[in-house]
């Protein structure tokens, strides 16, 4: 079972000026049309998010597979758009790269990246980097591309980074795959917990908590997420 508590990969950020061109310009043509032409969404079936906070008073032990209202506030996310519709431009970008994934047989490598991917984002030096206000869009999509490329990831997934980058989109990047995960949750059936706490939780407690879930809910795959947020509850995702 998975949580994502790990480190991030070790890959190194390149200077602005070593990035290579290593994917097809036909490919990424083929992935500028399809994400161009696809009005797709992956018509699934929402399932739950279960949210709770570290502060709760009631154990982890006695929670009882029948009464899930032992997490607090759990998450029903929307019902999907209609087919015809993306509720986010980040939600098309997404659904196009799993409908590419699919066609071609490649979800679970597609989906692997895309967490792998997702982390490197989050890393304190990548964040740094995007985050700077003198460096400007065109240099940090140049940034984001070089690791794309050098990160051995999946050609697909490159060649949505290269979209992005292209079209001056790699502000919505994270969200695109953040979208993706989602999706990629779904159609596993995947049971995603998130856990507030105020300080980052060890790994250990994380697997631990995640080993209580799957034995209570049943769920083939549970993923844990520790959201960690300070007293004016500002919340970010511990990696």
């Amino acid at each position: 079972m998975d949580t994502l508590s790990s480190s991030v990969s070790t890959l190194k950020v390149p200077t602005l000026h070593s990035i290579s061109t290593t994917t097809s310009s036909r490919e990424l043509n083929h992935f500028k049309s399809y994400v161009t032409n696809t009005l797709y969404t992956p018509n699934l079936t929402p399932h739950t998010h279960l949210f709770f906070s570290t502060t709760t008073t009631k154990p982890i032990n006695s929670i009882s597979s029948t009464k899930p209202t032992s997490f607090t506030n759990p998450i029903f996310p929307s019902p999907p758009p209609s087919p015809a519709t993306h509720r986010s431009p980040a939600a098309g970008y997404a659904a196009a790269l799993f409908d590419v994934a699919q066609l071609n047989n490649s979800v679970d490598s597609v989906g692997k990246d895309v967490e792998r991917l997702s982390k490197l984002l989050r890393s304190n030096r990548v964040r740094v980097v995007l985050s700077d206000p003198f460096l400007g869009e065109e240099e940090k999509g140049r940034v984001v591309k070089g690791l794309a490329e050098k990160g051995r990831f999946n050609r697909h997934l490159v060649c949505l980074v290269k979209l992005l980058v292209g079209r001056n989109k790699v502000g919505v990047l994270s969200q695109v795959l953040d979208e993706f995960e989602r999706v990629y949750d779904e159609v596993l059936g995947t049971q995603v917990v998130l856990i507030s706490s105020i300080k980052k939780m060890e790994e250990e407690m994380l697997h631990g908590i995640a080993q209580r879930v799957q034995k209570l809910t049943g769920a083939v795959k549970v993923k844990v997420r520790n959201l960690v947020g300070d007293e004016q509850n500002r919340v970010s995702l511990a990696l």
